[in-house]
């Protein structure tokens, strides 16, 4: 399990959201991404506007730490520098690229709120309860294990390579970090082989164990869950002319 996730998910913090059903919480998240995903482009503000309020609001009902939100923030580089050149290269660029970026705001902060009420564990048992192949929980559940894992040999790395006068601050110092991300690579393999060889030692069939260990959700959770994602929903349709 990520440390860094169980950073996210404050085990001081308990609220409703907290005790809520995983698959109830990642359907509602993956419902109000695609809902604003789908709102169509233009010289549109306010289905954006209305969409942060809702999701300002489950912030705040899910006391969720502004650090954390901001934190994940750094995940959109990527989108702002690909915005960066759409004014300049496409046909009512500003208006395209200021809907690109609110998009991937608002699915980058409705993860986040998801990741502040819910261990990776559950949100995996949220996701193959709601249909997703179970290799597919497998692997994301590997991804989420050794990802902390790779950071920690990376800073054990980074570490030896400081206490032995390289601090690789240079363009020139480059090529001893590249030599360490190579290595890095063989040590990832290696263990992914010591990983895969103890797990076929312990009866493993090519198939994850069942993740179904606690009820499932309730009707009432489900109709609580509901009410975000149709919320946004009810603003795409109007943003669409859907409705007279």
């Amino acid at each position: 399990m990520s440390q860094a996730h169980q950073q996210e998910v404050n085990a001081t913090v308990e609220t409703a959201l907290h005790r809520a059903p995983a698959e109830c919480k990642v359907a509602a998240t993956i419902l109000f991404v695609v809902a604003v995903a789908l709102v169509p482009r233009g010289h549109l503000v306010w289905p954006y506007a209305i969409d942060a309020a809702i999701l300002l609001a489950v912030a705040v009902f899910a006391r969720v730490d502004p650090r954390m939100l901001a934190g994940r923030l750094v995940m959109e580089i990527p989108f702002v520098l690909f915005v960066v050149v759409l004014p300049f290269v496409a046909e009512d660029g500003w208006w395209l690229a200021f809907g690109i970026l609110a998009k991937a705001t608002l699915a980058v902060l409705a993860t986040g709120v998801l990741a502040w009420t819910t261990q990776p564990a559950e949100i995996l048992r949220g996701a193959e309860r709601l249909g997703m192949p179970r290799q597919l929980v497998a692997i994301a559940g590997f991804a989420i294990r050794y990802l902390q894992v790779l950071t920690d040999e990376v800073r054990r790395m980074r570490l030896a390579r400081t206490q032995r006068g390289d601090a690789a601050r240079w363009l020139w110092q480059s090529r001893a970090a590249s030599r360490g991300m190579g290595a890095l690579a063989l040590r990832t393999f290696e263990r992914g082989e010591r990983v895969h060889t103890a797990m076929l030692a312990r009866g493993y069939d090519g198939r994850m164990p069942t993740l179904h260990l606690t009820p499932a959700a309730s009707p009432l959770a489900w109709v609580g869950a509901a009410i975000v994602p149709l919320a946004a929903v009810a603003v795409l349709v109007i943003a669409r002319g859907w409705v007279a």
